[in-house]
């Protein structure tokens, strides 16, 4: 289909309510990102109905429609559309955009001073676009008393001319002054005899403290912790340690994150084994080593890696740039499908709106799968924002459970859920929830056998001093014998396919929910008998002794 056309069929549609307007406005938004050439009045035609609409959605799904196309190469136009909102919701497309260094030099201009401040943080922009961000001067560095956003489209007055002088001299010195400050702090940050450790052993006390280490600076990891999971945003270890701290287990190529900037700083993947009294037999701590992770091991790095999701070919911003141009023709499909089955543009024989009804699912499916791919390279490349707030999982989960408890019926098989009483909400972004919740079940699901029952639950447990939603689900028969390794595998996934089924296979979902649960502060655990899906709880005290790991 012409681009002309794709942006014709989107505004051909039916106005509808305020939600099938938003998704027009996000068809659109997806159609003019891309660089392809297309009537001029077409393209101005989209415009003008955004611009028409903007008012109709409110200004955190443009942010989240600005921040999904954050890092990708988009039509310079398109930035300067959004440029004209307000500087929230402009802020994060303005801070990942990757134009050429002409076309930043062609939009600056039709900047205002609000998003030009913006471009100011980014330390990746060629010389050439900085120097013309200080050639602005005076005009971006007034003082708007008693105005709470910058007018994007009012500049102030311009000063006389040896005024704009002095004050662009006076710029100028201030920004080369910064500069000198942050190169020397940035030579001196990181001691060229200790540039980078790459090992170190270790060892704790009984409350799994750190108290020695060999082969790395002390004072980053002295007083590190294995018996608590790190927060959101925080560094420390993940869900494997602490739940292996809690049974006294052996642990072997878990996460560990260390701040700062130094020599110990960064991502490590830390083995570790109990070590007792051998006269009486009691418990004295954790032994074991620290390494970097493999390239392939390296899910989240300060760094541009040449490993990506799917290996050294497909870098994760790569990927991102093929899930737009994806996501651009299965919104267009379904989109069209609509018109059809709902006969929008006139009658249509039933056997043209099954088929309608038929292409549009196959679509939601793989639009789905590529948000999952999506995700999973937000996550790689720390462009995951996700807002925590209180969400009833309970609620959420027995939702959910309606819709899988029909397809496990489907295959003789059933869903069980059993919910604790009196829950507390999850603390954890709400989209971010639902589709761990939705990935579990239906990879579990989805291979349980004839006869088969899955047993879910849900309840609060304390894993170390934090509160968690701990929700176990049954492992089905047809993974038995499978290990942690195995079934964490991106390209594995049973013989055979079934509806609902993870679209990229049972591996990739189990560990886009791993990632998903530790970015939240939580854990996915796999055990022989049940998968177990942690979560921050949101309670003011610690709840009664209840059943930890489960079966994991």
């Amino acid at each position: 289909m012409r681009f002309d056309d794709m942006i014709a069929t989107v505004l051909a549609q039916p106005a509808g309510p305020p939600d099938k307007r938003g998704i027009r406005w996000r068809q659109l938004v997806d159609l003019l990102a891309q660089r392809r050439t297309g009537d001029p009045e077409a393209t101005a035609r989209a415009y003008d109905w955004l611009r028409e609409h903007r008012s109709a959605l409110d200004a955190d799904t443009r942010r989240e429609t600005a921040r999904a196309l954050s890092g990708l190469a988009v039509h310079p136009d398109l930035v300067a559309f959004f440029a004209e909102d307000a500087p929230s919701v402009a802020a994060p497309l303005i801070a990942g955009a990757r134009l050429r260094a002409d076309e930043w030099l062609a939009l600056l201009p039709k900047l205002g001073p609000a998003a030009r401040a913006l471009l100011r943080h980014r330390r990746d922009l060629p010389r050439e676009v900085n120097a013309a961000l200080g050639a602005f001067g005076s005009s971006d560095y007034v003082l708007e008393g008693g105005v709470a956003e910058p007018e994007l489209s009012a500049p102030p007055p311009a000063p006389a001319e040896h005024e704009e002088s002095q004050i662009q001299e006076l710029v100028e010195r201030i920004e080369a002054f910064r500069r000198r400050r942050e190169e020397d702090r940035e030579a001196e940050r990181i001691p060229e005899e200790e540039a980078f450790a790459e090992s170190f052993r270790w060892e704790t006390g009984t409350d799994g403290i750190l108290r020695w280490v060999e082969g790395a600076p002390r004072e980053a990891l002295v007083g590190q912790s294995l018996a608590v999971i790190a927060g959101l945003g925080q560094h420390g270890v993940d869900g494997q340690v602490a739940g292996a701290f809690e049974k006294r287990a052996p642990f072997r190529d878990a996460r560990l994150s260390v701040a700062g900037a130094g020599a110990a700083s960064g991502d490590w993947r830390i083995s570790g084994v109990p070590y007792f009294d051998p006269h009486r037999g009691n418990f004295l701590g954790y032994r074991g080593t620290a390494r970097r992770p493999r390239l392939d091991e390296t899910a989240r790095s300060d760094a541009p890696s040449p490993s990506g999701l799917f290996g050294p070919q497909l870098p994760a911003d790569s990927l991102r740039q093929l899930i737009h141009e994806l996501r651009t023709p299965l919104n267009a499909i379904i989109g069209f499908a609509e018109m059809i089955e709902g006969q929008f543009l006139g009658p249509a024989p039933s056997p043209y709106r099954g088929r309608a009804g038929e292409i549009m699912d196959q679509a939601r499916r793989l639009l789905s799968a590529v948000d999952d791919l999506d995700t999973a390279a937000r996550i790689e490349t720390r462009r995951l924002d996700l807002d925590a707030s209180a969400v009833d999982a309970a609620a959420l989960l027995g939702r959910l459970h309606e819709s899988y408890e029909r397809i496990a019926a489907q295959r003789g098989s059933r869903l069980a859920l059993a919910i604790a009483p009196e829950l507390p909400p999850a603390q954890v972004e709400p989209g971010a929830v639902e589709r761990m919740f939705a990935r579990l079940l239906a990879a579990t699901i989805g291979l349980a056998g004839e006869n088969e029952t899955i047993a879910t639950e849900i309840a609060l447990v304390r894993r170390g001093n934090r509160p968690m939603l701990h929700l176990s689900v049954d492992r089905p028969q047809a993974i038995d014998g499978f290990d942690e390794s195995a079934l964490l595998d991106p390209g594995y996934s049973p013989e055979g396919d079934w509806p609902d089924a993870p679209a990229l296979g049972l591996g990739f979902a189990l560990r886009l929910v791993r990632n998903l649960a530790e970015a939240v502060g939580g854990a996915l655990l796999i055990g022989d008998e049940r998968i177990s899906l942690y979560l921050p709880a949101l309670v003011e005290a610690p709840p009664a002794a209840g059943k930890g790991e489960g079966g994991a």
